[in-house]
């Protein structure tokens, strides 16, 4: 439900801000993804999954963040920018959001399982 209409308006502003598919452009979209797309939407998703489970509360939410989204977001540094640099220089931009979904989804299986693991003791 949030995925999709938010990476298709991403990848929209990302084009228009940053145009062509050179390598800088590629390299200037990446970066933007992994430092503004990707925590937002991971947090998003650990809220999600925290309000499925009937554990949500800010201060949950907020220890969720803190234990998982930097793990998470290395991880992506390992992923996303593969999926951009085919998705910048190769697909159509029309195209682009379907490409991300599909590549999503293998993103997502790997965040389910961070987003149930059990709270690490302090």
């Amino acid at each position: 439900l949030y995925f999709g209409p938010a990476a298709h308006f991403w990848y929209d502003s990302m084009f228009k801000i940053f145009p062509g598919t050179g390598l800088v452009s590629t390299l200037q979209k990446s970066a933007m993804g992994q430092l503004f797309f990707g925590p937002s939407f991971t947090c998003i998703f650990f809220a999600t999954g925290l309000w499925q489970a009937g554990q949500f509360t800010v201060g949950n939410w907020f220890q969720k963040i803190r234990q998982d989204l930097p793990g998470a977001w290395l991880a992506g540094v390992g992923f996303w920018p593969l999926v951009d640099l085919v998705s910048y220089s190769l697909i159509p931009v029309q195209y682009i959001p379907l490409f991300v979904n599909m590549c999503s989804l293998v993103w997502t299986i790997y965040l389910s399982g961070v987003a149930n693991r059990e709270s690490r003791s302090e």
